[in-house]
């Protein structure tokens, strides 16, 4: 019987760490703000082919500009 007692209480521990865990767990805020709607600034970059890429020659057409950093 205090076996039984005991292993109960072990659970109702485990199970109010468990909740304490995740209900003071934040998630972080984004640290990239979103610049939707906003004009981008006209640049030059090379292609895969190494031509010559302008934003500016899309103008007139929704564009989607993804940055990747790369990890080499």
């Amino acid at each position: 019987m205090l076996r039984k007692i005991f292993i109960a209480i072990g659970v109702l521990l485990a199970a109010f760490a468990i909740f304490v865990g995740f209900a003071l767990y934040h998630y972080p805020k984004a640290r990239i703000v979103s610049a939707s709607q906003q004009t981008a600034p006209d640049f030059t970059l090379r292609d895969a082919n190494g031509k010559d890429f302008t934003l500016s020659s899309l103008h007139g057409h929704k564009v989607v500009l993804y940055f990747y950093r790369g990890y080499w």
